[in-house]
């Protein structure tokens, strides 16, 4: 019976410890909970509206407490906020209701158990502005000499008109914006200010009766972003599907972000493109063009914040044309110049071919001859001379109505030079060829008078060779590529697939100072026959070579005297449809024409 009497009081005891600790009579750790209110606690005044602080302190406290607001001085209730605390008491800005009273008092409680709370010790006072500015406020984007979204709520309704002032200064002084605005309507559009200041305060008053006021929070009024577009400039024409560079750059940068978008018909409807991205004072974006054919293209970009800061493009085209891409330029190794093929696409809207060179500057194109869209589309660079230098081309065109379209990717030719290292072997330098795909070079020797061999094959990865093996004498060196296959030039031939460097040897083929001989060649295109008639400037023996574009000799026979006057004719019935180079040299001369086979 005594086992019994103690186990039942033992559970009693415990039953009751836990009864005080939910009721929180006895803490957890053994304490008392106490809670008291620090503030609002007597006299204070707050504005509905805004937020004011709400401070307490007390021990062992839950991580959660709850406000209650009254505005009768206790006789009804209404829940506020739950505000987080420390085990000690804490400190929480809430927003103060929308009463207008002398006798609200605060109540804050613990949320797990209610019946531990404090009340203020005495009741303050709650007023509301006539007046509150929701925009501008701090954070809002506001621009100079721009007109800025002014919003606000009215507490009184007999407010019909108001004026507006503005400081910036922090409030020291203000000046009129603004008067007689609609109170009522609760917005309007007002440029607060023509120059930039970071501590700005907008002022909105009862027009009838001043001191009826409200001010903003504290704002900052910034330059305006002035965007420049640098391309497209105006009259570009641009391939449909192909990537144009929209540039431009930008003063007053407000952020990293704008917009941009096109219309093809100058501005009546527009199409958004992209968010673009300013770095710093500049930026950059690729854009895909659309499968469209105008001549009213333009393009618009404007600030991501600053919508009236835009900036429009001049006019520009975008339409289908064909592409003018050049198939190879090799080194014509008798004369020592440039030859340029290319393959001619059918189009109707090719009149003339447009042969780019690359002058002094870099990436600044020259135009070095014109071929009409019927002719052959081979051309040969008479000012070059590949033993000095590398060089870059490309093919544009014109259409009837002189509109020059964009060329297409340059080719950068083979320059080859050559020393002589210890030993007697020969070292090989030369410029990479761009334009085209390749897995390999070829290093061709010939020895005196002979004829070119092959010697090696290297990856084009690397250029660079030394012949170890070179015979004694003069030796002459050509580094050559072989497309994956010919260039298609409309002729029945099957050749035009090796692109060649110039020859490199100790006297390199240059042009020459010389005068030329003059003399015509007849027919063009030549069939079965060819003509060739000298000039008053031919005199003695002359040397008549014909070699294909790659340099290598088809034909040749030395005249031991020839006359001013004197036709030659030979003939072509068995050279294969193509274009030809003809070299005619004398003792003090030499002269290059381009010549024609056609069957």
């Amino acid at each position: 019976m005594k086992k019994i009497y103690h186990n039942f009081s033992e559970k009693l005891k415990s039953f009751a410890i836990g009864l005080l600790l939910l009721t929180g009579l006895v803490s957890f750790n053994g304490q008392a909970q106490t809670i008291t209110l620090l503030s609002p606690n007597g006299g204070e005044n707050w504005v509905a509206g805004t937020y004011r602080e709400v401070s307490w302190s007390g021990s062992d406290l839950s991580s959660n407490l709850r406000l209650h607001f009254s505005p009768d001085g206790g006789d009804n209730w209404y829940y506020l906020a739950d505000v987080p605390s420390s085990p000690d008491g804490g400190i929480f800005p809430v927003w103060a209701p929308n009463f207008v009273t002398t006798n609200a008092l605060l109540k804050i409680s613990d949320f797990l158990n209610p019946s531990f709370s404090d009340v203020s010790d005495a009741p303050f006072t709650i007023t509301v502005i006539p007046i509150t500015i929701y925009q501008p406020a701090t954070g809002s984007v506001v621009f100079v000499n721009t007109p800025t979204y002014v919003n606000w709520y009215l507490y009184e309704s007999g407010i019909t008109l108001l004026n507006a002032e503005i400081s910036t200064d922090n409030g020291q002084t203000f000046t009129p914006l603004a008067q007689n605005i609609n109170a009522q309507l609760g917005y309007t559009y007002l440029v607060l200010s023509a120059t930039p200041a970071e501590q700005c305060i907008l002022k909105l008053y009862n027009a009838l009766d001043p001191s009826e006021f409200t001010l903003s929070t504290v704002f900052t009024i910034s330059n305006i972003p002035v965007y420049s577009l640098t391309s497209p400039s105006g009259g570009e024409i641009v391939n449909v599907f192909s990537p144009l560079t929209i540039s431009w750059e930008v003063e007053n940068p407000y952020s990293e972000y704008c917009e941009l978008e096109y219309s093809t018909n100058n501005g009546l409807t527009w199409t958004f493109i992209n968010n673009g991205i300013n770095n710093g004072n500049s930026g950059s974006y690729v854009w895909n063009t659309p499968n469209v054919n105008s001549d009213e293209c333009i393009i618009r970009i404007r600030d991501s914040y600053a919508y009236t800061s835009i900036n429009t493009s001049a006019a520009f085209t975008i339409m289908p044309f064909p592409e003018t891409p050049i198939c190879m330029v090799t080194v014509d190794s008798l004369t020592n110049q440039n030859v340029i093929i290319w393959e001619k696409p059918v189009s109707g809207l090719i009149t003339d071919f447009l042969v780019y060179r690359e002058s002094s500057q870099a990436n600044v194109y020259e135009v070095i001859g014109t071929v009409a869209y019927n002719d052959e589309p081979v051309i040969t660079d008479f000012d070059s001379n590949p033993s000095v230098r590398p060089y870059r081309y490309k093919i544009g065109f014109v259409d009837s109505e002189n509109r020059v379209f964009p060329a297409g990717d340059y080719h950068q030719t083979i320059h080859l030079t050559i020393s002589q290292g210890v030993g007697g072997n020969w070292n090989l330098i030369w410029t990479p060829y761009t334009g085209f795909d390749f897995a390999s070079y070829k290093i061709l020797r010939k020895s005196g008078s002979g004829s070119y061999q092959q010697i090696s094959t290297i990856s084009s990865s690397f250029n660079s060779y030394t012949d170890f093996d070179a015979p004694s004498g003069d030796v002459a060196y050509i580094v050559a590529i072989e497309r994956s296959g010919p260039c298609n030039t409309g002729l029945r031939t099957s050749g035009y697939t090796e692109v060649w460097s110039n020859e490199a040897s100790l006297n390199p083929v240059s042009i020459s100072d010389n005068k030329t001989v003059n003399f015509s060649v007849y027919p063009v295109p030549a069939n079965d026959l060819i003509n060739i008639q000298f000039a008053d400037t031919a005199d003695g023996s002359v040397n008549l070579t014909i070699t294909d574009l790659a340099g290598r000799a088809i034909y040749s026979r030395d005249y031991a005297e020839v006359n001013a006057g004197q036709v030659h004719s030979f003939s072509t019935s068995e050279m294969v449809e193509g274009i030809y180079m003809l070299n005619v040299v004398s003792k003090d001369s030499k002269s290059t024409r381009k010549i024609v086979i056609r069957h």
